[in-house]
């Protein structure tokens, strides 16, 4: 189908290229029409009338931008920024995927273990279009929502007969990335599947560091890291492979009702390949931690050298029944991590080489939440009244086997069999109500509110040859209301004003997750009470015309019973509610048409935070994104910049490892459309070749930034 201008010119300023995609989601109601979200306010409606931030990031976009997984593509949107390493990470206007809730389909991917999301387990070209959605959403969406929604929708089949597709890439560090999607639709029947996978062996992200060099053995300068400490050796190259599969069946009853399930089934697998030491022993051989190093000067974790092995693996299930008849809408789905965890070398009683593969440790922590959400819509006059009801269950269980014999396989058994078990349950059920009020034709008001009743329940903790030790349950009954009034100047301008309360309760590992790492142990805290935040934001959109599109806000956050580790003792840490935190800032987004081939946009976010009167170094205070493209007869230019605030706290020095740089990148891109159906595009990440440091803040983990890297992409379609 083509698109007029005007249709065009209905997208906002955060729309990144100006392109466009269906609005139909598992998870979501089914429309056609373009320019719409439906996951702001749970209905249909277009972006310039939402009264919030709102941004759509679409399958074109993806692709001429070249984003090379799903953490990437997030972060076109104003205010988010993601982490440049392999694992990749979301914050969004300060929050970490914790504070975020995050959909596929209408099914939460948010971990019950730690509320985090496993990005590159998400394949980025299976996405269709992704909705963010900033600020405190937990009147419709409950717990998590506290930073705002992300809503990723997946391809399915729309036209009649059979249609698919396939890319290969190829990239530095022997990356290879591919896809294949094939689907079929005949009359009320459509199916589909795809198959992806991604594996790169080679970034070179971790180094070693320590406080004083052990006595005996010499070190030749490599730097140091942010703390003065010598940097002692590197982990090596790491190996990441995902893979993705699945399939989708849809009925349509009529034209006007269908019933819509997909599956997906997901593997990642990380490990660190050829270790590096830059310690020598008296006779200059190479120095590897073990038991010849005397107590004083022994590591206490070989990680630091060889690093962790991770596996991880996950069935999602979505089942969507969508009426727009009568506009009912209902969304049952299961997101099943039966497989999550890491090993690690003991490296404190054996002798260790580069190619240690003797005893080691093992840490599983599978999880599992079912989600269920129904809703109905009423139009009353000038009311549009949505009312719905949810339910949600979550668990966790957590094993902790010591020696087992070969710490680089996942099925290795244990000398000492299980050591620790632990974990807990929770669930909730919510109802919600919003009413749309057309006050006038100028006017509109959203009033509403979510009342959740939430409870955690079933902890229990127990050491092997010990008697296990349970958690009483507790509950909580929350009510966040929220309040919106947009006002429109005309079909082109519309300032907005807006108010909501959220709720979020503690993740389970929070609650009861006990451990003694390293000398450092992490008690249970079954009283921890649930964070609630309030969030203000003041905005304007406005269109000048079919080629500018200008959104401005100012935002603000600020959250009771905050939740953070606390230092409760010497060596010895727990969950608490630390206190109050606030985030405040303002964002700015433009989009200019210079023409019917060239585009450009930019967008800037100011942003700070504390937490307990100390400033939050998660948040940085400068993001920056802007770029361009030039499309024209069969080819297409495309160029994105991004540039990120220092956040290395006090008293560590930028520009050595464990620091978290300032820094901007620049990537580039070249597509040829040689037919109709198949195109190659090559790619330049890094284009200066940037040397920085940086640190993942949901995994804690640092990084090397990697430089100048190459992708080459083709992909046919039919």
């Amino acid at each position: 189908m083509k698109f007029t201008c005007k249709k065009t010119a209905a997208l906002l300023a955060i729309l990144a290229l100006g392109g466009f995609y269906g609005a139909d989601a598992a998870g979501t109601p089914v429309y056609t029409l373009k320019g719409i979200t439906v996951t702001a306010n749970r209905q249909a409606e277009r972006l310039q009338d939402v009264p919030a931030t709102v941004q759509v990031v679409t399958e074109k976009e993806i692709q001429t931008k070249n984003a090379q997984n799903t953490a990437q593509a997030v972060a076109m949107a104003t205010g988010v920024s993601g982490s440049q390493s392999i694992e990749g990470t979301v914050s969004l206007r300060g929050y970490d995927s914790k504070n975020i809730l995050v959909l596929v389909d209408g099914q939460q991917m948010n971990t019950a273990w730690n509320g985090d999301v496993d990005w590159n387990m998400i394949p980025v070209n299976n996405i269709r279009k992704i909705e963010v959605v900033s600020g405190g959403q937990s009147a419709l969406y409950g717990g998590r929502a506290v930073g705002g929604v992300i809503n990723i929708m997946t391809k399915t089949q729309k036209q009649d007969g059979l249609h698919g597709s396939a890319f290969v890439t190829y990239g530095s560090h022997a990356t290879v990335n591919q896809g294949y999607n094939l689907g079929f639709k005949k009359d009320k029947v459509s199916v589909g599947a795809f198959y992806n996978s991604n594996i790169t062996n080679g970034w070179r992200d971790y180094l070693s560091s320590k406080s004083s060099v052990p006595k005996g053995y010499t070190l030749s300068d490599h730097g140091t890291d942010a703390n003065g400490y010598p940097i002692i050796g590197n982990r090596g190259k790491k190996y990441v492979m995902s893979e993705n599969y699945g399939f989708n069946i849809g009925y349509d009853f009529n034209d006007n009702q269908r019933l819509t399930y997909k599956f997906t089934r997901a593997n990642y697998v990380y490990r660190y390949n050829d270790p590096d030491t830059y310690l020598e022993d008296k006779n200059g051989e190479p120095a590897w931690p073990g038991k010849d190093w005397k107590d004083s000067t022994r590591f206490s974790n070989t990680t630091s050298f060889y690093g962790a092995r991770g596996w991880r693996s996950y069935n999602m299930h979505s089942l969507t029944y969508n009426d727009q008849k009568n506009k009912v809408h209902a969304h049952f789905g299961m997101t099943d991590y039966f497989k999550d965890g890491y090993t690690y070398p003991l490296g404190d009683k054996h002798n260790l080489d580069k190619n240690f593969d003797g005893y080691g440790k093992k840490t599983s922590y599978p999880s599992k939440t079912w989600n269920f959400d129904v809703n109905k819509r009423w139009t009353l006059g000038a009311h549009t009244v949505l009312f719905g009801g949810a339910y949600s269950q979550s668990k966790f269980s957590e094993t902790i086997e010591d020696n087992i014999f070969n710490w680089k396989s996942w099925n290795s058994s244990s000398k000492k069999g299980i050591g620790q078990r632990l974990g807990g349950k929770d669930k909730s059920y919510a109802f919600y109500l919003q009413d749309k009020w057309a006050i006038s034709k100028k006017w509109t008001a959203y009033v509403g509110g979510r009342y959740d009743h939430y409870k955690k329940y079933d902890g229990y903790n127990q050491y092997a040859g010990q008697d296990a030790k349970t958690f009483g349950s507790a509950s909580y009954d929350k009510f966040s209301p929220k309040l919106s009034v947009d006002y429109a100047f005309d079909d082109n301008t519309n300032a907005y004003i807006s108010y909501g309360k959220s709720f979020n309760p503690p993740i389970l590992y929070q609650v009861y997750r006990y451990a003694d790492r390293n000398g450092t142990k992490y008690l249970t805290n079954p009283s921890l009470e649930p964070e609630t935040t309030d969030t203000w934001e003041l905005g304007l959109k406005k269109k000048i015309g079919n080629k500018t599109d200008i959104h401005a806000d100012v935002f603000y956050a600020k959250t009771k019973d905050d939740i953070g580790l606390v230092e409760v003792a010497k060596g010895t840490k727990q969950y608490q509610n630390r206190g109050e935190s606030k985030t405040h800032g303002f964002e700015l987004s433009l989009n200019q048409r210079h023409s019917d081939a060239w585009t450009s946009y930019i967008n800037y976010t100011w942003q700070t935070g504390k937490v307990d009167g100390d400033k939050n170094y998660d948040i940085p205070r400068h993001l920056l994104h802007l770029g361009t493209t030039y499309n024209k007869d069969a080819w297409t230019f495309n160029a994105d910049g991004m540039f990120i605030s220092d956040r290395t706290e006090a008293g560590l020095k930028s520009g050595h490892f464990k620091a978290r740089d300032a820094y901007f990148l620049m990537n580039v891109s070249a597509g040829y459309q040689f037919t109709k159906n198949f195109n190659l595009q090559f790619g330049i990440n890094n284009l200066f070749d940037r040397e920085y440091y940086d640190e993942d803040i949901v995994s804690n983990h640092y990084y090397v930034g990697d430089g100048r890297t190459y992708t080459l992409t083709a992909r046919y379609s039919f």
